[in-house]
Formats: structure tokens, sequence, C-alpha cells
């Protein structure tokens, strides 16, 4: 499992491919909804460094499956941090929490840098705002996945990369 995770040698097929997305999909969730009903633990989010390598390496490794450089992996990235931004324009204003708003104009006014941060926690949404956005994250992660995944071929032979039918599990 930690090759198939950390390690961007190799190659795997669609479905191992798509079982490492489910994997991040949902820690990526349970992670987001956390920080949700725990503020206090916002600090986890850093954590998305550590997943965002996972990404990267999950999809160099499908790349190499169909026997394309593994720079193409922020080909789907890319088209995942664009779509994310256009919902993250769009999902604020839908479940904007007037009072942080207010708080965060108020720290603002007084010069509180910290104030502003503590009313930012949650990017100034309701609860529902940042559950609907936790999941949506999450959905979007995974269609994009699905398309691209389902986009490249696999090289039903061995190639530059590595021989066919060996899992990232036992390819070294």
């Amino acid at each position: 499992m930690g090759n198939l995770l950390f390690s961007p040698s190799g190659r795997i097929g669609p479905g191992e491919f798509m079982s490492g997305v489910m994997i991040l999909v949902v820690v990526t969730l349970v992670l987001g909804l956390l920080t949700v009903f725990a503020p206090a633990l916002a600090a986890l989010n850093i954590v998305g460094l550590v997943f965002f390598w996972c990404w990267v390496v999950l999809w160099v490794k499908r790349y190499h499956d169909g026997g394309k450089s593994g720079w193409m992996c922020f080909v789907p990235i890319i088209v995942w941090l664009m779509l994310g931004m256009i919902i993250g324009m769009i999902l604020p204003g839908m479940f904007e929490d007037p009072e942080a708003a207010a708080a965060i104009a108020e720290a603002t006014e007084d010069g509180d840098i910290m104030g502003v941060m503590k009313a930012s926690i949650g990017g100034g949404m309701t609860v529902t705002g940042q559950i609907v956005n936790a999941v949506v994250g999450a959905a979007l992660s995974y269609i994009v996945a699905l398309v691209f995944n389902g986009m490249i071929k696999q090289d039903m032979h061995d190639n530059q990369f590595g021989p066919y039918g060996v899992t990232s599990d036992t390819f070294s």
C-alpha cells in the first residue's frame, strides 16, 4: 500500500489507480469534515501537502501504465485546481456566514491579525457551507480522476516504465 501512494516508480492499471483514488478521497473528506466540527484541528490542513504528493504519485504511475511521461500528471492536476478555484469562488457566496464576515471586518478595522485569522476559519462560510465544500471537493477529485483515468489507454505490454501485470506493491 505504501508503494502505491508514495513511490512514483512503476505503473498501475486503471483498477488499482481507482483504489488509490478512493483512499485519498475518503481520507481527505474525513479530514475536511473533521476540521468543520473541530476547528482547533484546522492545522491538519497542512497534511494536504502529503496528499498532494500521493496524487502526483498515482497520476505518474497511471500515465506510466499508458506508456506516457510522468510529467503528464500535471494535466489532470491543473484541471482539478482550475475547477476547484471556480467552485471556490461560487460556494462561499452561497453559504456566507454574516457573523464571520462582520467579525473579519471588525478585526480588520482594529488591525487585529489574529482576530482576522480566527474569524476566517471555515472561509467565512456557515457550517453547512463548509460541509458542502468538503463533499464537493471530494466529488470533484473523484470525477476528475474517473474522467482522466478513462482517457489513459492501458499499455498491455511491457514498456520503459515496467513490466505489464506487475502491481505497484510487487514492483520495486
